[in-house]
Parts: C-alpha cells; sequence; structure tokens
C-alpha cells in the first residue's frame, strides 16, 4: 500500500527520534520531589508499571489503534477508483500522528524540545512524501508514487480521514488517562500534580503528605501489634482505629502533634476495652 522507500524512513527517521527524545528527557516527579518522599520509589521497585494487566491493556490499544488506522479510511475511500498506493498513504499519514500524539499522552514532562522534535518529524514526512512524489516516477517499478502527497493535499476528504483517524484511535487512551488522573491517581502522579504548584503551596502539600503518611503508619502500626497480642485478625481492629478520620485531622487541622494524641487515646481505649 505504500512505496518501500516510505517504509524505511518511517520507522528510520520520522518516528525514530521522538520516542529516543521522550525516552531521555521524560520525568516523573522533580528530584526535590523524590527526596522530601523517598516512598514514591515503591512503584519502581514493585513493577507497577510493567504489571501484566498494563501489558494486555497496552497489546489490545496497539490493536484498536490499527483497526481504526486501516478500517476508516478503508470505509472512507469503499467504492472509489483509487489504486492502492493512493489509500496507503493516508494511512501512514495518519499512524504518524497516531504515534506522536501517543506519546504526548503518555508524556508527564514536555519541553521545548519535545514539541520541536515532533513537530521535525511531521515537517520532514511532508517534505520527503511530497518530493519523493514529484521526483521519483519509476524509481521503483511498477509501484507509481507520483504526485500522490500532492493530490491528496488539496483533497479535504484526505484531511478529515486523517483527523478522524487519529482522534478515534487516541479516544479511548486519552479517556483512560483522564479516568486515572481524576478517579484514582497514582502516588507519582499525585506528587506531579505538587510540582506545578507555587513553592508556598507545595510546601504546604508535601507537609500534609507526610503527616497523612505517617498517622497511617502509626495506625498500621497500633493495628498489628494489638493483633498480635489479642491473637486476633488484624482487619479486626484496624477497621476499629478511627484511621479516617485521624488522617482527615491531619490535612484538615495541619496539627500532626494533636492527631497523634488523638488517635493514641483511641487505641489505648480500644486496648483496654479489650
Amino acid at each position: 500500500m505504500t512505496d518501500y522507500w516510505v517504509l524505511i524512513f518511517f520507522n528510520l527517521l520520522f518516528t525514530s527520534v521522538p520516542p529516543i527524545i521522550y525516552g531521555v528527557l521524560e520525568k516523573d516527579v522533580s528530584a526535590e520531589t523524590l527526596l522530601q518522599l523517598p516512598e514514591l520509589y515503591q512503584s519502581g521497585q514493585h513493577s507497577e508499571a510493567y504489571s501484566p494487566l498494563t501489558f494486555w491493556i497496552t497489546l489490545l490499544d496497539a490493536f484498536y489503534q490499527s483497526l481504526v488506522c486501516f478500517f476508516v479510511p478503508y470505509f472512507t475511500y469503499q467504492g472509489s477508483d483509487i489504486d492502492i498506493f493512493t489509500f496507503g498513504n493516508p494511512l501512514n499519514t495518519a499512524a504518524l500522528f497516531i504515534i506522536l500524539l501517543h506519546l504526548v499522552i503518555e508524556s508527564k514532562s514536555l519541553t521545548w524540545i519535545h514539541m520541536l522534535v515532533m513537530v521535525g518529524s511531521i515537517l520532514s514526512y511532508f517534505f520527503f512524501a511530497l518530493a519523493f512524489g514529484a521526483l521519483c516516477v519509476t524509481c521503483n517499478p511498477p509501484s507509481n508514487p507520483y504526485w500522490i502527497m500532492q493530490k491528496h493535499m488539496l483533497d479535504p476528504v484526505f484531511y478529515l480521514v486523517c483527523v478522524l483517524t487519529t482522534c478515534i484511535a487516541l479516544l479511548p487512551r486519552f479517556l483512560y488517562r483522564v479516568l486515572q488522573g481524576s478517579l484514582f491517581p497514582s502516588p507519582v502522579l499525585r506528587a506531579t500534580y505538587l510540582d506545578r504548584l507555587a513553592p508556598e503551596e507545595r510546601a504546604e502539600a508535601l507537609k500534609k503528605w507526610r503527616g497523612t503518611a505517617k498517622i497511617t503508619q502509626m495506625a498500621s502500626n497500633y493495628a498489628g501489634q494489638s493483633a498480635a497480642k489479642s491473637g486476633r485478625p488484624e482487619a479486626g481492629l484496624s477497621a476499629a482505629l478511627p484511621v479516617r478520620s485521624v488522617t482527615a485531622c491531619a490535612v484538615e487541622q495541619e496539627d500532626l502533634p494533636t492527631c497523634e494524641t488523638v488517635l493514641d487515646v483511641d487505641y489505648s481505649e480500644q486496648v483496654s476495652q479489650r
């Protein structure tokens, strides 16, 4: 559906540099935040980003994108008299935009270097396609890419196919990231939000984070000690402890010693009752 020179440069040049830049410059959390919240390293230690569930979701998403990338142009040009290379041109163009915008969705630290590389990839693709279609009349017989991109760039249907294919292909991934960030953000994602705050707000948020983590750890330790002494399941006492209210106290009142005292009193009362 496309000339092999276009395929070679598609993988070698147009879509190779952006993932490399993404891998080199991508940064979830700043170094200052990591120094103050070392527990964020647990996600890497537990391989949370490379779980089997993540693998299968990514595999299914890639399969879905490939189906969209083929069938949207297929149904658009169904019944027309275009040749196979003219049909393959919008597939390649849509695939390029899907790959680049997928990186934008996954990136957590976009910089001007990312944008420069992506714009350069798009411009280099169109420049090569236009030059190849204008100069290479019989470079690779029996294929004939002559003037294909030039004709498509004058056709509004070509732009509609590229935009529609890209949006439909990336919609599930985009919705997944939106719901993940809104409903069940990971600790790393929450820490990423802290880096976007003003210095004063960031310092206050870090104070609340550490206070909440300390209270939760104390409640867990108390529950474990009580379960070990009484021989009862740990979940019973853990559920009885007012962990949620004490944590809210640490966050809302910003008074960690007071909250610790309340927790100690509640724990002592429950142990004496038992």
